[in-house]
């Protein structure tokens, strides 16, 4: 005689939860997922506005993430791949800094930058050939802040402050970098060997891609939970939920409202970051590629043309330029000192780009000082019957999130086993 099926619950449809979902449905076991919003996706969300396809927040899939090769199908994500570099914006103008193996003629032809020593280019190589030569790097180094790393490997001031703080200051969302030098060597190699992308459609193709498999019946959307405890569910509707296993799949702050025991540290400051997005049909720059703020004047960090990298998330004859600040200020005059900004990079046309939206993300990334470094499955057990997974599990990243929802999914596995 076969045993009974277990009862099992998924708080949240982000892309933990998803990923979880989806070994459990690989098992044949049945679930619920419950979710506040009314989408899945968590933070990886798109809104269509005026046939723009807008991300909540900029944000971007690394291909060579290895979890997300696993699990994703990127043909029918079509992704559509960045430039591999980076335009500076310096005293002025703008620098190119491009990927030498990728586009070897850019890097000759833009060899004399201002803040570039030959030195810097140099150990930028070296870096390169250390993380792709040797496995599994970033457990390789004693646990140390990202600037002392560079420092230490013997960049320049000037390039630390004029790129890495730009451009990896814009992945962490975090100027001064303080992330774990572990995370930026994971980074660095998930940079080097497959560049960024976006899907055709929007950030939200990822996990729209990944609740297609979910059995029918099996996502509840609009249904936030007001309590947990050990084997019940208790939503704001005032409905309770039975379950034998329950999978707390949701961001750090909410979980440390639902159950504070479930922080392996005490909560800190998430990381914030605020997106403008405008559109003109005047003519910008045909490359797609990311531009970057090397002054550090502000506010805007980097910027980037999406309509250049997928057309399709404009109109046609219209461009949708994207801008990106670290943090959530909170100034009126925004929007104006954005488009001054935009002026000097893209010249006085930005003055009559017309604003689409605005997004203030407040809870954009877990704070990433160190780089949990798991095992296996058994961290995702919080007590008999109680799971946790999240990318504050694991690592800040689509990746982390996507591989803490798997551990998750095999620790009820094996406890069921």
């Amino acid at each position: 005689m076969s045993r009974p099926q277990p009862s099992i619950a998924i708080i949240g449809a982000g892309l933990s939860g998803l990923s979880c979902a989806r070994v459990l449905t690989k098992a044949g076991f049945k679930f619920t997922i419950y979710e506040a919003g009314d989408a899945v996706g968590g933070r990886v969300r798109s809104d269509v506005v005026d046939g723009f396809t807008l991300d909540r927040g900029f944000q971007v899939l690394l291909p060579s993430y290895p979890e997300a090769r696993r699990v994703l199908d990127y043909d029918d994500l079509e992704l559509r791949p960045f430039y591999r570099g980076a335009d500076v914006f310096y005293k002025g103008r703008f620098h190119r800094l491009a990927d030498p193996f990728t586009h070897p003629r850019d890097s000759i032809k833009h060899t004399r930058d201002p803040f570039v020593s030959w030195m810097d280019k140099w150990r930028t190589l070296v870096l390169r050939k250390e993380v792709l030569t040797t496995r599994k790097i970033e457990r390789r180094i004693p646990e140390m802040e990202t600037e002392d790393y560079l420092r230490d490997f013997g960049f320049t001031e000037e390039f630390i402050d004029r790129f890495f703080r730009t451009f990896f200051g814009g992945v962490f969302l975090e100027k001064d970098l303080r992330t774990s030098a572990r995370m930026f060597l994971f980074l660095y190699s998930m940079f080097s060997t497959g560049g960024a992308a976006i899907p055709a459609r929007g950030m939200q193709s990822i996990p729209e891609q990944l609740a297609i498999s979910l059995p029918p019946g099996s996502l509840r959307l609009n249904c936030p939970v007001a309590s947990l405890q050990a084997g019940e569910i208790t939503l704001t509707s005032g409905e309770i939920v039975k379950a034998d296993h329950i999978i707390l799949a949701v961001s750090e702050e909410a979980a440390a409202r639902l159950m504070p025991e479930a922080l392996p540290d005490k909560l800190l400051p998430a990381r914030s970051t605020t997106s403008l997005y405008f559109t003109t049909e005047q003519p910008l720059p045909d490359l797609p590629i990311i531009y970057l703020d090397g002054d550090g004047k502000g506010p805007v960090n980097s910027a980037c043309i999406l309509s250049k990298i997928s057309p399709d998330y404009a109109p046609p004859g219209q461009h949708l330029i994207s801008t990106s600040i670290i943090g959530a200020p909170s100034s009126t005059e925004l929007e104006n000192v954005v488009r001054d900004q935009m002026a000097r990079w893209f010249g006085e046309g930005a003055y009559q780009w017309r604003h689409l939206r605005s997004y203030q993300i407040r809870h954009a990334l877990p704070e990433g000082r160190q780089l949990r470094l798991g095992d296996g499955p058994l961290q995702a057990v919080l007590a008999p019957g109680l799971y946790r997974c999240g990318d504050w599990c694991e690592d800040a990243s689509i990746n982390g999130a996507l591989i803490s929802g798997r551990r998750a999914a095999e620790a009820v596995l094996g406890s069921l086993a």
